[in-house]
């Protein structure tokens, strides 16, 4: 394979949300000499959990102070815990991230007044069709040199220290290897690892982004960095067969949810109402919906005939600059949600670290650097800090860009080992050589496993038993151990079959390997916390109450690749907001 070298300052692995405000800050404070390469295994401009807009960001301090919204994000996540250092840094700059937009060109709605449109306290409506192109004009701006189309396999590690990537080209197949004095990863969280609920409608018809694959969690586990939070998946609330987020009709037009009986659940059921109604933790708001369905008071929706008939108006219009296939969908059913209400279900599970969960890399200070020296997260990547998403993250690249920039500072330009470097070529395109060598070889009958068919098989083992929908999101020990028992298998003893015909189903192949990694990440730490914190996300009928005692904290890992194993272990919670973390703030 012809090879690409390229040798640069700061490596940006990912040009989403957070990558490409990180190259943008990273020139700013950098200056005209620094080096900054991008890779995105897709089109920048139209790549990453915004490819098809939004139409709120929703995390902007419309009132109130960062400790109040540390105290919001704690509270949604049944009390934490969560990162509070994190979320304080990230709550003190994100209203002038948003302000710089704008002013980059992106249309947030205003009022007569001309203050910003916001839908409930912490959220701004915008019309966001075009809101991944202005994100990337940033790293445009800076002057970034961008490699789109290129998939990276792994990062580099010499001794404790990160010092790139290497990956290939999904359409020119040639092998990039990056030299890098310090690498920030923002490729993303994690879809596709459970059965998706419309299978067989499309093989992807899901809420998050069915192309972030997991390769920030599977290349920073695989890095040896500290993982952490993979336990608190999340489970969305979303509209029935179009998976379209269900925040535009609570907070944007009132509508609350309801059951086939018209019974406002969450203000009628006391069990509910004791954890604030409409206003419960995320969480406690799909273990309603849960209950609701069992006790047989299903289908469930979101009653657009009792919402702000104003607002209801605008729903499409709404919906256009987010989830358009909704609208269609409207259409082609005769459906007017002014005049019925919207049928709603359960999605995923998913692993994200920015929205209403906490999957990423541990970082032990602020300056989100990881336990590998050299290598920053931001994103979804970052892990232990929910409800940062898309203004959040923005402002966490940012942030993180200032730390790498300033790490810098002391470090000379590693010397790769040319013995690894050819490791790595081997080890990312085995699954095209496999199919090959299958090929050319008369005495195979079929060249080996196809990407599709082991992630169906994957996706069948964690949906039947690592909860996932087939099981109402319910774990146990027993079920969790014959997940761990299956998934290895996978893992160790099939991906020697997996191969690849051509650059696309190489694309695919690598992210099976990746999604597999997570599932290792999911199903221990799974294992490991035996309680029930978040109930919903995950229900533990062998440890159904919540444990303060043991797990008031967070739960971490790291790999051993010799072993293949995951060492468990725990990070004291810290409190720096005061007051009831059950409550919310304001």
């Amino acid at each position: 394979m012809e090879r690409v070298y390229i040798d640069t300052d700061l490596l940006i692995v990912g040009g989403g949300t957070a990558g490409c405000l990180a190259a943008w800050e990273a020139r700013r404070v950098g200056g005209p000499d620094l080096g900054i390469t991008i890779l995105e295994k897709a089109y920048i401009r139209h790549s990453g959990s915004l490819a098809a807009g939004q139409n709120a960001l929703n995390m902007y301090l419309n009132q109130g102070t960062p400790e109040d919204f540390v105290c919001y994000a704690r509270y949604d996540l049944c009390g934490g815990p969560v990162r509070e250092d994190i979320l304080l840094s990230v709550a003190r700059e994100v209203n002038e991230t948003v302000a710089l937009m704008e002013r980059e060109g992106l249309p947030i709605k205003k009022r007569p007044d001309g203050r910003y449109l916001n839908r409930g306290k912490w959220n701004v409506e915008i019309n966001g069709a075009m809101l991944k192109p202005i994100t990337a004009r940033m790293a445009e701006k800076a002057g970034a040199e961008i490699h789109n189309r290129v998939y990276v396999t792994n990062l580099l590690k010499q001794g404790d220290r990160c010092v790139g990537a290497v990956g290939f080209g999904v359409r020119d197949g040639r092998f990039y290897v990056v030299r890098a004095r310090a690498v920030l990863l923002t490729a993303g969280g994690c879809a596709g690892i459970y059965r998706p609920n419309n299978a067989g409608d499309a093989h992807h018809r899901i809420w998050y982004v069915p192309f972030n694959t997991g390769a920030s969690y599977a290349m920073a586990k695989r890095l040896g960095c500290k993982m952490v939070g993979f336990e608190c998946r999340f489970i969305p609330i979303r509209t029935k067969d179009t998976v379209a987020p269900t925040g535009t009709l609570a907070i944007g037009m009132g509508a609350p949810m309801i059951n086939a009986l018209g019974k406002q659940f969450m203000k009628e059921n006391p069990k509910w109402v004791e954890w604030g109604g409409h206003s419960a933790p995320t969480p406690i708001r799909v273990q309603a919906f849960l209950v609701e369905t069992a006790e047989h008071r299903g289908p469930c929706y979101m009653d657009t005939t009792r919402g702000d008939p104003g607002r209801v108006a605008e729903i499409k219009e709404q919906y256009v600059d987010m989830s358009p296939s909704l609208v269609l969908y409207w259409a082609a059913n005769d459906i007017d949600p002014s005049k019925e209400p919207v049928e709603i279900d359960v999605s995923g599970p998913y692993v994200v670290g920015a929205h209403a969960a906490m999957a990423g890399a541990w970082v032990p200070k602020e300056d989100r650097m990881t336990t590998v020296a050299g290598l920053f997260v931001a994103g979804d990547a970052l892990g232990g800090a929910p409800s940062r998403f898309i203004s959040g993250s923005w402002t966490d690249g940012r942030i993180a860009a200032r730390y790498a920039v300033e790490y810098l500072r002391g470090v000379e330009f590693p010397d790769l080992d040319p013995d690894e470097v050819r490791r790595q070529e081997e080890i990312t395109f085995a699954p095209l050589a496999r199919y090959r060598e299958a090929a050319e070889s008369k005495s195979v009958p079929r060249p080996g496993i196809r990407p599709r068919e082991m992630e169906e098989r994957m996706q069948k083992i964690m949906d039947e038993y690592a909860g996932g929908r087939t099981r109402w999101y319910w774990v146990n020990e027993t079920h969790l151990q014959i997940a761990r028992k299956k998934i290895n298998h996978l893992r160790r003893d099939q991906l020697q079959y997996l191969v690849a015909e051509d650059l696309h189903e190489l694309q695919l192949a690598w992210d099976v390997i990746n999604r597999l990694d997570v599932c290792q990440l999911v199903i221990e730490h799974l294992l490991y916390r035996r309680e029930t914190r978040w109930p919903g996300y995950a229900n533990r009928s062998d440890c159904p109450e919540r444990n303060d005692a043991e797990f008031d904290c967070f739960v971490c890992s790291v790999w051993d690749p010799e072993t293949d194993e995951l060492t468990m272990m725990k990070e004291p919670y810290v409190q720096l907001v005061p007051g009831d973390r059950m409550k919310q703030s304001i």
